[in-house]
């Protein structure tokens, strides 16, 4: 699995370097090559959702399936992987022109950004293929292929709103409801229920080799009470009132599962990476935020302002990024304690300044501040974060390297790698 994850490595250097593009033009204006702004913000995204995260959980998964079912990995995995890492990486110049916007190709206008979202999601229909092929009549099912199985039930669900995202394009729908209702069933229920019940799986895989795990932690609730909260992300103009409370109610009843997960990890942690650890830190902050969402008029409030910006960093580069940066560097390059601790230090620093400086953002009506002091602060940190993972990067291929030449030796490499 060691290209698969340099591939997503390389996903996250790219993303983050986009990342302190956008925030540097914010307060410097953008370059003449990169003058559309809102499309580089989805290429940036884009490969933050297809090439870091995703295709690092499908390596992380594959990697586990074998010693969770005492089966050989089904044929073709090699070949969805590697589709699914071009694919991945495809969508980047896909959307860096025009977004979700047709571009000109020759004497056609084309949905490039939506065409390649929705070859990753077929993509994504042979990985769960793929996944019940090698799960197929477990006798046992332990706790973290409990969780995946829900997880890539959510991955499926948020693919039919990429076909719906898809289909409005090409069929050039005016209905700014039902785009905003596509959109966020891909995007939402692709991050909070795909991403959160992946990574939920892998952690307690990891967990699975130094403690006994719980007898039952929830996975089927967890992803029924995920289902409906997309509709939090449509505009408060365009949703119905009961339409709300039944996603802010599913969204408090997900947010309580997740913190009985988060107590069981905590009560572990001292067997999880430093990064994995600051992570769980930061889940909780994404946790308690679904209390605020039950009172209808800071949800209206909210959407009027950039707190949206912060929890989505919040949840994907805080919480998410941090745990799979930290599970795949411990994997695939053996650091000690003492180096994941200094790389955990910066890269969390880094994060926490980040986060701050957005939530400041957000209220900034309540707590004035010159807003390009906070733009500033968060493109510096930004920066460091570009920095930490080209490092974390380099040190994986160094490490491949070396096995490699080991390998060519004769001599076992011992390692993941």
């Amino acid at each position: 699995m060691k290209r698969w994850f340099t591939v997503a490595i390389f996903s996250l250097v790219l993303a983050a370097s986009t990342g302190a593009l956008l925030r540097f033009g914010m307060v410097l204006g953008m370059p003449a090559w990169a003058n559309n702004f809102g499309a580089i913000r989805h290429a940036h995204s884009h490969l933050m959702y297809f090439g870091w995260a995703t295709l690092g959980f499908m390596a992380l998964i594959w990697y586990y399936l074998p010693e969770l079912t005492s089966r050989s990995l089904p044929k073709g995995v090699g070949a969805q992987m590697a589709a699914s890492a071009l694919l991945a990486l495809l969508s980047f110049p896909a959307f860096w022109s025009n977004g979700y916007g047709l571009t000109q190709i020759g004497m056609a206008e084309l949905p490039l950004g939506a065409m390649v979202a929705g070859l990753n999601g077929i993509l994504w229909l042979i990985f769960a293929f793929l996944y019940f092929r090698a799960t197929w009549a477990l006798s046992q099912r332990p706790l973290p292929i409990q969780i995946w199985d829900w997880a890539i039930f959510l991955l499926l669900i948020s693919f039919g709103g990429a076909l719906g995202l898809v289909g409005f394009v090409v069929m050039d729908g005016e209905s700014v409801a039902l785009q905003q209702i596509f959109l966020h069933l891909f995007l939402d229920i692709f991050a909070v229920g795909w991403f959160n019940l992946a990574l939920l799986g892998v952690l307690w895989a990891w967990l699975g080799k130094y403690a006994q795990l719980p007898r039952w932690l929830p996975s089927q609730s967890l992803a029924l009470c995920i289902t409906p909260t997309f509709l939090l992300g449509v505009s408060p103009i365009l949703l119905a009132d009961a339409l709300f409370w039944v996603a802010a109610t599913a969204n408090l009843g997900a947010a309580a599962l997740l913190a009985w997960h988060l107590g069981a990890l905590w009560r572990q942690r001292v067997h999880l990476p430093p990064p994995v650890q600051f992570g769980l830190i930061i889940f909780a902050v994404h946790i308690i935020s679904a209390i605020f969402i039950m009172w209808p008029g800071f949800w209206r409030w909210s959407a009027s302002t950039q707190l949206r910006i912060f929890f989505l960093h919040n949840f994907l580069l805080g919480w998410i990024s941090s745990a799979l940066l930290g599970i795949v560097a411990a994997l695939c390059i053996g650091w000690t304690h003492r180096m994941q601790s200094i790389v955990s230090v910066i890269w969390s620093s880094s994060v926490s300044v980040m986060l701050l400086a957005l939530l400041w953002v957000g209220f900034i009506q309540l707590i004035p501040m010159n807003a390009v002091t906070l733009f500033w602060i968060a493109a510096w940190s930004s920066v460091t974060l570009a920095l930490v993972s080209l490092w974390v990067g380099s040190n994986l291929l160094i490490r491949a390297g070396s096995v490699y030449h080991v390998e060519k030796d004769g001599s076992q490499p011992g390692s993941l790698l």
